[in-house]
């Protein structure tokens, strides 16, 4: 597959040990050798994985959504950008399937239905893939990014993943799933922007609008921010590691003194807040934060945002 062999394959053809340890490796998988190099990385894994994995092993979680086009920046196979995370898969329980490095089998049947045949081997389809994902995450906050992209990348429709739950009843993790669902959106850009998005509305802050721009009152972009709460004007904002890179510091600083000039209140978080040492304060900063915001006087409002008409017309639909 792609020039992906194990070492006994190998052997059987004739190379010798020495040989074989001169081929390129497969990080995390071990008894596998590369004859020939893939342009996504994440592939390497994924056939190695395959080469191994037992032959009614069904690829599942996050392998499966990179075989369905969820590009790396959503989702690059590791759990924080080094430790890799294993490739998963579907099997029934029986004796005999054992784990090994850089592999996951998980005991989970996937009717033929939930599949798709991708070389050769089972799949898990899109609906089963976005599911799957959400339940096997590891927080909440995990959970909803896992729905986030699955929308955005078109693994599933909201719609579709409803009609979806009543098929995995009863599965480990489910209740995970049925919440996300209820939250997500296909309009995040980044996994932490999900994640932020998730202590939002844990804090109990109004639902925001995703990815909103904003004008002034001239008529002029001041750019798009990640979460807007239009009553208040309050504006969240996440910044990964690519803000602080080259010149991005200083455009940031003149952008969102731009923003708060028009009135808004605008604060913004890292990795060091979302999902790092920072995470236990997150949700009292966005409760204070608003409540800043909604003390101030908006007869000083200077900005407009064309998202936050369409989002009074719905939630005046919603009321009637």
């Amino acid at each position: 597959m792609d020039g992906i062999q194990t070492c006994g394959q190998l052997l059987d053809g004739g190379l010798t040990r020495r040989n074989i340890d001169r081929l390129t490796r497969v990080d995390g998988l071990t008894g596998i050798r590369q004859l020939e190099s893939v342009p996504d990385c994440r592939l390497d894994r994924i056939h190695a994985a395959l080469a191994v994995a037992p032959a009614d092993a069904v690829l599942s979680g996050w392998a499966a959504a990179v075989l369905h086009g969820v590009p790396s920046d959503f989702l690059d196979g590791t759990w924080d950008g080094k430790a890799m995370m294993p490739v998963q898969f579907s099997v029934p329980a029986k004796a005999g399937a054992r784990q090994r490095r850089g592999v996951r089998l998980r005991w989970s049947t996937v009717p033929a239905e939930q599949t798709v045949t991708y070389e050769g081997r089972l799949v898990t389809n899109g609906q089963r893939t976005a599911v799957d994902l959400a339940r096997w995450s590891r927080t909440p906050a995990r959970a909803l990014t896992a729905v986030d992209l699955s929308l955005r990348h078109g693994l599933a429709t909201s719609q579709e993943l409803q009609a979806f739950l009543p098929m995995m009843k009863r599965r480990q993790g489910m209740p995970l799933v049925r919440a996300a669902i209820g939250m997500g959106t296909v309009d995040a850009e980044s996994p932490k922007e999900s994640e932020l998005r998730y202590y939002w509305l844990e804090a109990g802050l109004p639902r925001p609008i995703v990815n909103a721009w904003i004008y002034d009152l001239r008529g002029i972009c001041m750019g798009r921010v990640d979460l807007l709460e239009p009553v208040s004007g309050y504006v969240g904002e996440f910044n990964g590691h690519w803000h602080e890179m080259w010149d991005r510091p200083m455009l940031d600083a003149s952008r969102n003194a731009g923003l708060r000039s028009l009135n808004l209140t605008l604060d913004e978080f890292t990795s060091f807040d979302v999902g790092g040492k920072g995470q236990c304060l997150i949700e009292e900063r966005l409760t204070s934060g608003c409540a800043k915001a909604q003390q101030r006087d908006p007869r000083h409002d200077a900005w407009f945002c064309p998202q936050a008409e369409q989002w009074a017309g719905k939630l005046s639909r919603s009321e009637r």
